[in-house]
C-alpha cells in the first residue's frame, strides 16, 4: 500500500473543474486508444470482402484511488467529499495525470464501489464512461476580415463557432477556400447585425433569431492548416483542438 502511494503522490486528476488529487492518490488504467470497429461486406463473385467503414467506440476508463488519510475520523468525511466531486448529471472534462493539457468528456458510470472505502482499506476503483473517444485540447480564437490562413492544432478535424459583424449587406458567406465549402446567410443584414454560427450543431442565428441559409450551405470542418475567407465585415473564429 505504501509503495503504491509513493508512486502516485505526484498524480493530478481533475474532473469537472475539481482537483481530485487533493483527496486521493490515483492510478489510471486505460487503453492507448478507443476500440476500433471495422465493417466489411461480402464481395459477390470474388474472394474477400469490401471495406465499408470504420468507427471508434466509447469505452470505460478505470481509476484506482487511495484516500489521502489513514485517520479514522477523516476517512468518512473524505469519502463524502469524493462522492460529491465525482457526481455530475452530464459528461464533464476529465484531465488525466499523464496528459494534463488535453481532456476527455467523461461521466461516472456503473458501480463505483465507494462503500469499499473503510477505515481499514481507504481504497476504491472509479469507472468513468467515455462516450466521445476524442481528446480535446487548447481552446483557440482568432479575429479575421477578408481571408485568413491559420494552424488548427490537434490531429482531428475541428468544428468552428463564428461570431460575425458583416455590416450592411444582402447576404453573408464564410468559405473554406481549400474545399470551396461554404455557409451563407441569405437575408438582409444591417450595420448592427450579429451572425452566430455553430458548425458542430449546424445552427445559425442573426441577432438571436434563426437565420435563412442558402440551401447549398455545408458546415465544413477545419484541419491542419486552414484557409478561410468571409464576404464582408469581420468575424471571430473559435474552436477546440481535437486529438486522437
Amino acid at each position: 500500500m505504501e509503495l503504491k502511494r509513493k508512486r502516485n503522490q505526484s498524480d493530478s486528476i481533475v474532473f469537472n473543474g475539481h482537483d481530485l488529487s487533493k483527496l486521493v492518490y490515483c492510478k489510471v488504467r486505460r487503453p492507448i486508444m478507443a476500440d476500433v470497429s471495422a465493417s466489411f461486406e461480402d464481395a459477390p463473385g470474388r474472394h474477400g470482402e469490401y471495406f465499408k467503414n470504420v468507427r471508434r467506440a466509447g469505452y470505460d476508463l478505470q481509476i484506482d484511488m487511495w484516500i489521502r488519510t489513514e485517520h479514522r475520523r477523516e476517512v468518512a468525511k473524505a469519502r463524502h467529499k469524493l462522492a460529491a466531486l465525482l457526481w455530475s448529471d452530464e459528461p464533464a472534462p476529465l484531465y488525466l495525470p499523464d496528459d494534463p493539457t488535453r481532456y476527455l468528456m467523461a461521466i461516472v458510470s456503473g458501480a463505483t464501489d465507494l462503500d469499499e472505502i473503510t477505515d481499514d482499506c481507504p481504497q476504491t476503483t472509479v469507472t468513468f464512461h467515455i462516450g466521445d473517444p476524442d481528446y480535446y485540447g487548447q481552446h483557440r480564437r482568432m479575429d479575421m476580415s477578408g481571408a485568413a490562413s491559420f494552424a488548427v492544432g490537434g490531429t482531428l478535424p475541428a468544428a468552428l463557432t463564428v461570431t460575425a459583424r458583416p455590416g450592411a449587406c444582402s447576404s453573408w458567406r464564410i468559405t473554406n477556400t481549400d474545399t470551396a465549402e461554404f455557409v451563407e446567410v441569405v437575408q438582409p443584414l444591417t450595420a448592427s447585425s450579429v451572425v452566430r454560427m455553430d458548425f458542430d450543431k449546424e445552427h445559425v442565428t442573426v441577432n438571436g433569431s434563426i437565420a435563412q441559409l442558402n440551401i447549398m450551405s455545408d458546415f465544413f470542418s477545419i484541419q491542419d492548416r486552414a484557409h478561410v475567407k468571409i464576404s464582408s465585415g469581420s468575424a471571430t473564429l473559435e474552436w477546440e483542438e481535437r486529438w486522437l
